[in-house]
């Protein structure tokens, strides 16, 4: 009966339930994301991978999140903020509704590739109300435990940008850890070349200059801004989620300190550059500029960067 109904009972779910629980008012688009979210999210997963698994893992953690579904659903959830209001794109995006008014009065204003999916194929099917009070209660659980996620990964961001918990550099252990694996990454990846490089010292300007090893004069990398801030020492610092290509650009310590983002600075005297656009949240971005690591955080970093580009 369960597997039966699930695909139905998810379109009644988010076209009809969901719809009359949201409130209007401030707080809408972000219940009306987290739920298009969560519901894009399974729908997909049941057409895509096998039925009688997915009841398993449901069953074993219902709930469960992880670190990685955090930060890609954090990003729409900025991105969505960004153009609310700005009519935003036409098509299609998952776990995006158009939102081009003040209420959504009809089915007509969500859209979810998954949902559409479900809506054309089992458009007709009879539906069981006591599953769909269920999978209802099962969708607010989780989108009460994602707020609950984003609020901590958001601390945990600000945290790592402030270098709040870094008074004192790692110790000498850990230190020693990161310089062996430092010479591998370096002998593995060697600097870029070409147009988009610095001739000089490519540190200049960098207030901590005696603090940064270079492991690449020129590199670049591609991602999505999670996090920003214009620090005391004039530098602008933004953390990355990178693309999988460029997922070697950062170590242990990043993991364990950074949420798994790239560190990245512009320095005050290129932050005027014509090919340096200062981003915000939710920007893709391709930069260029030093990999460093920062011998007292351990971590590494593009610092300084005198390339920003959006996407």
């Amino acid at each position: 009966m369960f597997q039966e109904f699930l695909p139905s009972a998810f379109i009644k779910l988010v076209f009809t339930s969901t719809l009359m629980s949201i409130k209007i008012g401030t707080g809408l688009v972000l219940t009306y994301f987290i739920i298009l979210v969560f519901s894009g999210g399974l729908l997909t997963s049941y057409v895509t991978g096998n039925t009688n698994l997915l009841t398993k893992v449901w069953a074993a953690d219902p709930y469960q999140i992880s670190n990685d579904e955090v930060k890609d659903n954090y990003l729409i959830y900025i991105k969505q903020k960004i153009n609310q209001g700005s009519g935003g794109p036409d098509e299609c995006q998952p776990g995006l509704g158009k939102l081009k008014s003040d209420d959504l009065q009809s089915a007509d204003d969500l859209c979810n590739p998954g949902l559409e999916n479900m809506k054309k194929n089992y458009s007709n099917g009879d539906l069981d109300d006591t599953i769909i009070n269920k999978l209802s209660k099962n969708i607010e659980k989780k989108e009460t435990i994602l707020k609950d996620k984003f609020e901590k990964l958001r601390e945990r961001m600000e945290k790592a940008i402030s270098e709040e918990e870094e008074k004192q550099p790692i110790p000498k252990d850990e230190q020693k850890k990161v310089d062996d694996e430092d010479i591998k990454t370096v002998e593995e990846h060697k600097s870029q070349k070409g147009e988009n490089c610095r001739d000089g010292n490519v540190l200049d300007g960098a207030s901590n200059e005696g603090d940064l090893k270079v492991l690449a004069e020129c590199q670049d990398a591609v991602g999505d801004v999670m996090h920003t801030k214009k620090m005391d020492d004039g530098d602008y610092k933004f953390l990355v989620k990178l693309e999988d290509k460029y997922e070697f650009l950062i170590n242990d310590k990043n993991d364990e300190k950074t949420d798994g983002l790239l560190v990245v600075e512009v320095v005050p005297k290129d932050q005027d550059m014509q090919n340096v656009d200062l981003p915000k949240e939710g920007d893709k971005v391709h930069i260029w500029g030093a990999w460093v690591t920062d011998k007292p955080k351990g971590w590494h970093e593009i610092h300084p960067t005198w390339e920003v580009t959006n996407e």
